[in-house]
């Protein structure tokens, strides 16, 4: 349930070449008991599907806006993701509490951002929260360490 103590969350999601998993992590967060205030996704040069269903809810949700890049071919650890988070998060005014940035292929459960935004009330000298990730192996969902 949304208050009026609760948090404004900008979410920022690099993608490339995630259409085997992005509906479900846009659904999720559409889902949320305390809604995002933006989402901006990045496609970054996907060759797949990603846009199209980028596109599909940015049409559907007036919160959700993307953004294209093309990572060049560094070899730094990371270098592409974190080129592309920029790239998103420069798209955003700087009026948010709490910004995220999430990966493409997570679900998160319906109060995940609630959650965290108690976290953030809770704990004044809190400066990053998150929650535990569960990954599917056969067929089993297993802690991730």
């Amino acid at each position: 349930m949304q208050n009026e103590h609760s948090m404004k969350f900008y979410i920022v999601i690099p993608t490339h070449n995630e259409e085997k998993y992005l509906t479900d992590t846009l659904e999720s967060l559409t889902q949320q008991t305390l809604a995002p205030s933006k989402i901006v996704v990045v496609n970054d040069g996907s060759t797949d599907g990603t846009q199209a269903i980028i596109d599909t809810f940015k049409s559907r949700y007036s919160f959700i806006s993307s953004v294209e890049t093309q990572s060049k071919k560094e070899h730094a650890p990371g270098s592409k993701v974190i080129n592309a988070f920029q790239k998103g998060y420069d798209s955003l005014d700087q009026h948010y509490d709490i910004i995220c940035k999430f990966d493409a292929d997570l679900i998160f459960p319906p109060d995940y951002l609630e959650q965290i935004s108690n976290i953030f009330q809770q704990k004044k000298d809190c400066g990053m929260a998150g929650g535990f990730c569960h990954i599917e192996r056969n067929g089993e969902w297993k802690l991730e360490n």
